[in-house]
């Protein structure tokens, strides 16, 4: 489904990603580590086309980047940051956001679902978000970049700031994703996150694939 071969990206001089090769196909669930600085988050903006790479070619469903729209290519390869990014407005408002860049009707079962999923089903939908504590903030980011199904969801460190709990609900709501084929690759610095749940786990040292290995 999305594949990149031999990808580098350099910026002032210096190769940040060397020559990658990896693919990706329905219902992967992928593991990616690494230390601080190898490369990891930089990989994720090339796959959602924030940045492009100076070597090597991307593809998504045999499409070849350049040719596909980036909004377009977005809406299929959502991007989850580690920060949360929501509006200084309501619950509601930020949920809807992604039906209205799309100019469809706001799924508000749909929203309570997600609301319910992620611990946070107490909420109406005018709380407003400033008065959430910064765990919430992050599950309620979640519960918007899933309103709607990408077929390929990047986390990066998506339940740093999350207790046991909660953490729990996230990856139970995510991986049943995985489980109805949408892709997932996901940067954690836990090791015991790193082998729960996934099927590969490939480590990234100074910009490079260091090693790949399959956990079932």
């Amino acid at each position: 489904m999305l594949e990149m071969r031999n990808v580098s990206y350099e910026v002032d001089n210096q190769r940040i990603i060397k020559g990658i090769d990896l693919k990706v196909s329905e219902g992967d669930t992928i593991a990616i580590v690494g230390p601080s600085g190898s490369g990891k988050s930089t990989l994720f903006r090339l796959m959602n086309h924030l940045i492009s790479p100076t070597d090597g070619t991307i593809t998504f469903e045999g499409k070849r980047y350049e040719d596909i729209q980036p909004e377009q290519l977005r809406r299929s390869i959502s991007y989850l940051l580690q920060e949360s990014d929501l509006f200084d407005k309501t619950i509601g408002e930020n949920l809807a956001f992604p039906s209205v860049i799309r100019g469809e009707t706001f799924d508000k079962s749909r929203a309570s679902s997600l609301l319910d999923a992620v611990g946070l089903g107490h909420y109406e939908f005018d709380k407003r978000v400033e008065h959430l504590s910064g765990g919430e903030r992050q599950r309620i980011t979640i519960a918007r970049q899933l309103m709607y199904k990408p077929k390929v969801l990047l986390l990066d460190e998506a339940t740093s700031a999350l207790d046991t709990a909660n953490r729990d609900k996230i990856e139970r709501l995510i991986f049943d994703l995985a489980d109805e084929g949408v892709a997932m690759l996901w940067i954690t610095h836990s090791n015991d996150q790193s082998i729960r749940h996934f099927k590969r786990r490939i480590q990234i040292v100074d910009g490079q694939i260091d090693k790949e290995e399959s956990l079932r």
